[in-house]
């Protein structure tokens, strides 16, 4: 047992096709894969182990608007599959040259999450990432709206494909 026995088939395809989607989409579409954990891990809304990966695709509009789509799971737990998607926009304020405070509303489907999500309605987000355009380091909060005090607060490295 590694630890990480939630790392198969479908973990390494997701790898390869956030790596090749980054490549050979325009340069304003960004891919991106995470590794991110909860310090606390005290919430109910995500029932996922820590530390948690993402892959991800985004794109800005302006300075002050991202539209995104995200998978999360966990690569310490093999019976995650699909884990959490969820996609939406986040609202950008950029505070120095290489970091950006934002806000985010996201809807996800149930019927396509992992019984281990918990998420009755729309989810907002609170964040901060700082770092160049390949790697960042983020803190983010991710809650259920119907839940606010229950959500998922996280702490990560995120980089970046273009």
């Amino acid at each position: 047992m590694t630890g990480f026995e939630g790392v198969g088939l479908w973990s390494i395809v997701g790898t390869i096709a956030t790596v090749i989607g980054g490549i050979v989409t325009p340069s304003q579409i960004e891919t991106y894969f995470s590794l991110n954990v909860d310090p606390w891990d005290r919430n109910e809304t995500l029932d996922f182990k820590e530390p948690m990966g993402m892959f991800g695709i985004q794109t800005d509009l302006g300075d002050h608007i991202r539209l995104f789509a995200e998978h999360q799971s966990s690569p310490r737990q093999l019976n995650d599959h699909p884990g959490f998607n969820h996609a939406g926009v986040k609202f950008l304020a950029p505070i120095a040259p290489e970091t950006t405070l934002y806000s985010g509303i996201s809807i996800n489907s149930s019927s396509i999450d992992t019984n281990k999500v918990h998420v009755d309605a729309p989810l907002v987000s609170l964040g901060l990432e700082d770092g160049d355009e390949d790697l960042k380091v983020f803190f983010e909060y991710l809650a259920d709206v119907s839940k606010i005090d229950d959500g998922r607060f996280s702490i990560g490295l995120k980089m970046y494909f273009r």
